[in-house]
C-alpha cells in the first residue's frame, strides 16, 4: 500500500468537521511560512531623508522612481535599502536634492553682466535677501520652517518716502511662536534691511495666527487684540508649557478669556488743613542815626519833657 493510498484512507475516515480543521491548518501553516520567507527575503531599509517638505520629498521620489530604486514612504520619512543609502545620497547631492530651502545670495552669482537689466537684478536681489533671512530664522531652536515677503517701496522722482514693509510665516517644530521671538524676528528683519522699520514687520505664525503686527506691542493678554486671538495664544502658551512636561500629544488645553477693557481717570488734590507750614513770608526792616553840634535847637526841646541835649540817636524797625 502506497503513502497516497494510506493518506486517502486516513482522509476519507475523518469526517467533515475534521476535515475542515484539516485543511484550515494547513493553509494557516503556508501563509506562515509564505511570510517568513517573504521577510527573510526583503531588504534592509533605513531611512534615507525626514521631514521633507512637500515639494522637497516629492522630487527626491521622482529621482528614486527614475533611478528604479526600492523605496518605501512611511509618514514623512523615505526609507531605501540599507546597501544603497550612502550612494543615493550622493548621487541625490550631486543633483541638488533634496532643496535646501530659499535660494540666497548664491542666486547672484548666477546673473550675468550681458542681458541683465536693473529690474532684473533688482528682483534677483530682494529674493536673495529673503531667502538669507529666512535662512537665519530658520536656523533658530524649534524653527521647522520660515519664509520672508520683502515689500520694496519704487523710487519715485521727486519722493523721498523710503519706506517698506515685511511679513515673516514662521513654521515651529512643536509648540508655537511666542511673543519674545517673535520680536527679536523683527527687530532682526528691519535691521536687516534698509527702510524698514520694527513697526512695519509683521510676524505670523501658521499654527496660532498672527503674533505681532504694526506698532502693537502685545503683553500676556495681547491688549487691544480680538479676544479669540487672545485665548488662542494663551492656550498655545499653556499647551507649549505642558507638552515640555508630559511629552507632545499628550495635553489638551482649552482657554476662556474674558476681559475688561474699560478704563478709568482719577485725579486727586489732597489738602491738610492742619498743616502748620507757611506758604510765603516776607520781611522788610530799615535803620536811621542822626548826630548834631550841642548848640543847636532841635524839635525835641520845644516838646514837654523832652530831650534837651544836643545829640541824639533814633532808630526805627
Amino acid at each position: 500500500m502506497t503513502a497516497l493510498t494510506q493518506l486517502r484512507n486516513f482522509w476519507d475516515g475523518l469526517d467533515s468537521r475534521r476535515q475542515l480543521i484539516a485543511v484550515l491548518s494547513a493553509l494557516a501553516i503556508a501563509a506562515a511560512i509564505f511570510g517568513i520567507s517573504r521577510v527573510a527575503s526583503a531588504p534592509s531599509l533605513v531611512l534615507l531623508y525626514s521631514g521633507l517638505d512637500p515639494v522637497a520629498a516629492g522630487e527626491v521620489i521622482s529621482a528614486l522612481e527614475a533611478e528604479g530604486v526600492v523605496f518605501e514612504v512611511r509618514d514623512s520619512a523615505i526609507l531605501v535599502e540599507r546597501a544603497s543609502r550612502d550612494r543615493l545620497r550622493m548621487d541625490l547631492a550631486a543633483k541638488g536634492l533634496p532643496a535646501g530651502g530659499p535660494a540666497g545670495y548664491e542666486i547672484l552669482d548666477n546673473l550675468s553682466g550681458f542681458g541683465t537689466t536693473s529690474q532684473m537684478f533688482d528682483a534677483a536681489y530682494w529674493r536673495a535677501k529673503e531667502g538669507e533671512l529666512a535662512r537665519t530664522i530658520t536656523g533658530s531652536p524649534d524653527v521647522r520652517a520660515a519664509r520672508v515677503h520683502l515689500a520694496n517701496p519704487v523710487s519715485q522722482p521727486f519722493s523721498r518716502a523710503t519706506t517698506g514693509s515685511a511679513s515673516v510665516t514662521v513654521t515651529m517644530a512643536r509648540g508655537t511662536l511666542d511673543e519674545g521671538r517673535a520680536r527679536a524676528i523683527r527687530y532682526l528683519v528691519s535691521s536687516a534691511v534698509a527702510g524698514v522699520t520694527p513697526e512695519a514687520v509683521a510676524v505670523i505664525d501658521s499654527a496660532s495666527g498672527v503674533v505681532l503686527a504694526g506698532a502693537e506691542e502685545g503683553n500676556a493678554l495681547g491688549a487691544g487684540r480680538d479676544p479669540d486671538d487672545r485665548e488662542e495664544r494663551l492656550r498655545g502658551n499653556i499647551q507649549r508649557l505642558l507638552e515640555a512636561r508630559v511629552g507632545p500629544g499628550r495635553a489638551i488645553v482649552e482657554v476662556n478669556v474674558d476681559a475688561d477693557m474699560d478704563s478709568q481717570t482719577i485725579s486727586e488734590r489732597l489738602i491738610d488743613p492742619d498743616s502748620r507750614i507757611a506758604i510765603s513770608s516776607e520781611t522788610e526792616s530799615s535803620s536811621e542815626n542822626a548826630q548834631g553840634g550841642s548848640a543847636g535847637v532841635t524839635v525835641a526841646s520845644n516838646l514837654p519833657d523832652g530831650d534837651v541835649q544836643g545829640g541824639g540817636n533814633q532808630s526805627t524797625r
